[in-house]
């Protein structure tokens, strides 16, 4: 009788997954590589306070995490959502907040895919849950320059997030796969490397003098292999 085969399990942050799958356009970061980053938390603790005060249960930085089975893989999804709080409709929001450079005239609903990717993952796990039957996805802007707000919202089926989550899983398999394979035959073959090996290589023994001096006086030292 032959023996169940294990899954192969991958924990993977969310927003890693979606920006190795969606992250288009050029290479101009001032969108999604705003490099004022203590600038940004200040800026997103901001307009998460002010959701507060619009939403008596908006949760900022909300962490999840979901486990999705995908052929052989089982994948554990995890990250944390800006905010999350009930609508005036009663359905429950997830809000993705972004904060950029970029003028707020190229700021359109389809500019980044990454952050719609990011905040339905983030509404799949919550929805299962939770055992919601639908949830709403909004994205948050604030233009620095010009201290603009910006929201777009789209609304899902728990059905369509699901469906969403396993697309992009679907599409990050095969890398998985090789990842997997790739880290298999890396540690077959240091297994099988003898260490330490037999004689220095040219070099070598110089800088391993070099190296204990330095231990052994104190000092700083540069080496270049």
């Amino acid at each position: 009788m032959q023996e169940p085969v294990s899954p192969i399990q991958i924990t993977l942050p969310v927003r890693q997954l979606v920006e190795f799958l969606r992250r288009v356009g050029s290479i101009d970061n001032r969108f999604t590589g705003f490099d004022r980053a203590n600038e940004g938390a200040r800026i997103h603790r901001k307009l998460q306070r002010a959701a507060v005060k619009e939403h008596a249960d908006y949760a900022a930085e909300v962490f999840l995490r979901g486990i999705f089975a995908y052929e052989e893989i089982e994948f554990t999804l995890e990250g944390r959502a800006d905010g999350i709080f009930t609508a005036a409709d009663g359905v429950t929001v997830v809000d993705e907040i972004k904060t950029t450079a970029c003028p707020a005239a190229d700021i359109t609903p389809d500019f980044a895919p990454e952050h719609w990717a990011q905040a339905i993952v983030y509404a799949a796990i919550y929805a299962a849950q939770h055992e919601l039957e639908e949830m709403r996805v909004q994205l948050t802007y604030f233009q620095v320059d010009e201290e603009l707000i910006l929201r777009f919202e789209r609304h899902y089926t728990a059905q369509q997030l699901q469906e969403e989550v396993e697309a992009l899983l679907a599409e990050y398999a095969p890398w998985a796969r090789r990842a997997v394979e790739w880290k298999k035959a890396r540690n077959s073959d240091l297994q099988a490397m003898q260490f330490p090996f037999p004689a220095y290589r040219p070099g070598q023994r110089a800088m391993a003098g070099e190296v204990y001096k330095v231990c052994r006086d104190g000092g700083r030292l540069l080496c270049q292999a």
